[in-house]
């Protein structure tokens, strides 16, 4: 019914439904048709992104879970992620995500993981306020499936893009990447434990570039002290080679010369 559905233009006419009061009605018909491939690709390229966006605010609880979970569902095809950023999907999702009620959060997050498989949602995500320090407070006070999801987005996040693991470790979440490493979820703990790594390869860089950059500056000014050194060894040398005397053994010369010359003058008068 639903691939005949699809096939009767019923997109279009949800566009005009949307429209309306039956709003509910419209997000409900475009989540069952997103779980047809088919349906993902026209639902993605049409107006009906936006309406869905704009849904996530909507008061209407079954409303909004239904515009979340179409949204997941259009986000697992990557084509229509871009259509799905263009919208304001990510800066939605945060709002959601840092608001007190937590009903969302495994659908949200989920979501996310789909976005920043992406380079331009990856850079949403990453420049989107409070974004990262609620995904942090999720690997705190989420439960198991939530913790195993956020830190499987940040791991991706992270791996992909420098700034955010710099971002993460200014939210503290290593006692809490820690504890998952022994209380999560078989999949949590393994994603636990790569973020950790992830994290002390980081440092270690960091270190070796600190030490080589110290080890520059102070070779630099070692090189310099032993280039003058040399300047003057070969200044020596060279005097040597031409057969020259320093000025004042010269003119000490020159003048005991003529003491002798004037003294003997002297003595014949």
């Amino acid at each position: 019914n639903k691939e005949l559905m699809l096939t009767s233009g019923v997109v279009d006419l949800l566009v005009e439904v949307q429209q309306s009061r039956s709003y509910e009605a419209a997000a409900a018909l475009y989540l069952n048709l997103s779980c047809l491939d088919k349906a993902k690709l026209i639902i993605g390229s049409s107006k009906a992104v936006a309406f869905l966006v704009g849904c996530l605010y909507e008061s209407q609880t079954q409303c909004k879970f239904d515009a979340v979970q179409a949204i997941y569902n259009l986000s697992t095809l990557p084509s229509n992620i871009p259509f799905l950023l263009a919208a304001g999907v990510v800066a939605n999702l945060a709002c959601i995500l840092s608001s007190c009620d937590n009903t969302w959060a495994d659908k949200v997050i989920a979501c996310l993981c789909n976005l920043s498989s992406t380079r331009n949602g990856r850079t949403e995500m990453i420049t989107c306020p409070g974004l990262i320090a609620s995904l942090a407070l999720v690997l705190d006070c989420g439960t198991q499936v939530e913790q195993e999801m956020a830190v499987s987005c940040l791991l991706t996040l992270c791996i992909e893009d420098e700034r955010c693991s710099q971002l993460i470790l200014q939210e503290g979440v290593i006692p809490s990447l820690v504890s998952m490493t022994v209380n999560g979820t078989p999949r949590g703990k393994d994603k636990a434990q790569k973020l950790l790594m992830h994290f002390r390869e980081l440092r270690e860089r960091e270190q070796e570039n600190r030490s080589s950059q110290a080890a520059q500056a102070l070779g630099g000014s070692h090189g310099g002290e032993q280039q003058e050194k040399e300047a003057k060894q070969l200044s020596r040398s060279t005097s040597k080679k031409l057969g020259r005397t320093p000025t004042s053994k010269r003119l000490g010369r020159t003048l005991s010369s003529m003491w002798k010359v004037k003294s003997f003058s002297i003595y014949q008068c």
